[in-house]
């Protein structure tokens, strides 16, 4: 499962440098009667960091992500594309014909929250030409509607194919890649994808997707 940024986002967050390993000491710390008071002060604070250490580390063991968006977070546009704003941009807005360069992360949303893509921890963005019919139409009318800076998330529900990756492998499929971005790197990636696009025992509410977006730049054609 992908962990949240700060913000909420699926996207990663700009990594901190980790700081230089502590040196230990060779000498051990020895309290002497002088100072039992304070020994004892410091004894304290080093068994509450072990143990704030602990339950980081067992949090991020288990996949700990922040709560997932509520459906009022959501705004339904006409072709029934649910749309949050997480951050709205302040740059520009790309028109028909501009290439535009995006981060994506994806998963599938209802079935066990398999992750997609992500293309912000291996810093690839993604590049497509807006209206030039090469993604999924929920990628197109979303991006169409942002400024650049701006990270959108959004909801392609099941029951409403039209807007995702065809469910028919001829039309899904361009010999290996796929007819319409964007696609995920890796194959763990396309075969959650494929998977909850391909099997036929799953309900619609089951295929849904979740991508978060963050728009990078707008090129004038």
């Amino acid at each position: 499962m992908l962990s949240a940024a700060p913000n909420g986002s699926l996207l990663a967050a700009a990594a901190k440098p980790a700081a230089p390993p502590a040196r230990r000491s060779s000498q051990r710390h020895v309290c002497r009667a002088s100072s039992a008071d304070r020994c004892s002060d410091t004894l304290q604070r080093r068994q509450a960091l072990a143990a704030l250490v602990a339950v980081t580390a067992a949090a991020i063991g288990s996949g700990a992500t922040q709560p997932a968006a509520a459906a009022s977070d959501f705004v339904q546009t006409a072709s029934g594309l649910l749309i949050q704003d997480i951050t709205v941009g302040q740059g520009a807005q790309p028109k028909p014909g501009d290439k535009v360069v995006v981060h994506w992360a994806g998963r599938t949303k209802n079935y066990q929250a398999k992750r997609i893509d992500n293309t912000s921890l291996r810093d690839e963005p993604f590049e497509f030409f807006l209206g030039a019919n090469t993604v999924i139409p929920a990628f197109e009318e979303a991006v169409a509607g942002m400024r650049v800076g701006g990270v959108r998330r959004i909801e392609v529900l099941g029951e409403i194919p039209e807007l995702s990756y065809p469910r028919d492998r001829s039309q899904r499929f361009n010999g290996s890649k796929y007819r319409y971005g964007p696609q995920p790197a890796d194959f763990d990636g396309q075969r959650a994808l494929d998977f909850v696009l391909d099997n036929n025992t799953l309900s619609d509410t089951n295929r849904t997707l979740l991508f978060d977006i963050k728009l990078l730049a707008v090129r004038p054609q």
